[in-house]
């Protein structure tokens, strides 16, 4: 319905306006040399790359070495992920600023739709404790926010997998619905987008919103759950998945 599309495009706009607020306040200077904000140079450029990068081998090895254990249309899905591992690598190296530049701040580190609260029309964020995964000092470690934006774009696209295989009963319903779902995932995205950078813009802060970092964080995070997935849910592969190849060749098939 209209009137329910409308309300997810507020509360996105919501969203968006409320993670930009989390990163200013993260960018002020207080004299707190555990939270004040640093530039980025060319040295963190090149570390980021080189992790980003090694993500990728380390990604796509494992990837092959689980194709048996794949259905047979999601292994289709993986081959041609695996057949573009040098245009992931060209991904990385194009998103990577070459020279740092920005700023580097403390950030939420673990951020999706599970780490907000919703109250009336507005969010209240929650756990700043980073990824469990990751030791103590790599969650107190200074780096770009955008890694948060990221992190919420990739639940976007997660709540679309979820809506669908909830509703969709067969095949054939989920084929008739995707457009629906698609669709409400690119207008979230965007709203999400539109009041962060617009949230951003003119702010004494200088906090970076650069589509490449973005698209790069975007790449790193769909890795990580594509490890994730193939590591503990293998019914669940799919959707990093087509993640990555939406991220590295957007005109793939999406045909379940």
């Amino acid at each position: 319905p209209a009137d329910a599309h409308g309300g997810f495009v507020a509360l996105a706009a919501t969203l968006g306006q409320r993670t930009a607020e989390l990163h200013l306040a993260l960018a002020r200077r207080t004299g707190d040399p555990a939270f004040d904000p640093e530039p980025t140079s060319a040295a963190d450029a090149t570390a980021l790359q080189t992790h980003a990068q090694a993500e990728v081998d380390t990604t796509l090895a494992l990837l092959q070495q689980r194709l048996g254990q794949l259905s047979d249309p999601v292994r289709e899905q993986a081959q041609q992920l695996l057949s573009l591992r040098e245009a992931l690598h060209a991904a990385v190296a194009a998103s990577v600023p070459a020279q740092g530049g920005g700023l580097k701040t403390r950030y939420h580190g673990d951020y999706h739709l599970g780490q907000v609260l919703v109250s009336g029309n507005d969010f209240v964020i929650i756990d700043f404790e980073g990824e469990p995964a990751r030791d103590f000092e790599e969650r107190r470690a200074k780096a770009s926010p955008l890694r948060d934006v990221a992190g919420m774009l990739r639940s976007f696209n997660y709540a679309r997998w979820t809506a669908l295989r909830r509703v969709a009963q067969n095949a054939e319903e989920a084929a008739r619905l995707d457009a629906a779902v698609r669709d409400w995932e690119r207008v979230t995205r965007d709203a999400f987008l539109s009041a962060y950078t617009g949230t951003l813009a003119g702010a004494a802060e200088a906090v970076p919103a650069d589509a490449g970092l973005l698209r790069l964080f975007e790449i790193e995070k769909a890795l990580y759950e594509l490890r994730y997935e193939l590591n503990n849910r293998n019914d669940w592969v799919e959707v990093p998945l087509h993640g990555l190849l939406a991220l590295v060749a957007p005109n793939h098939s999406t045909a379940r």
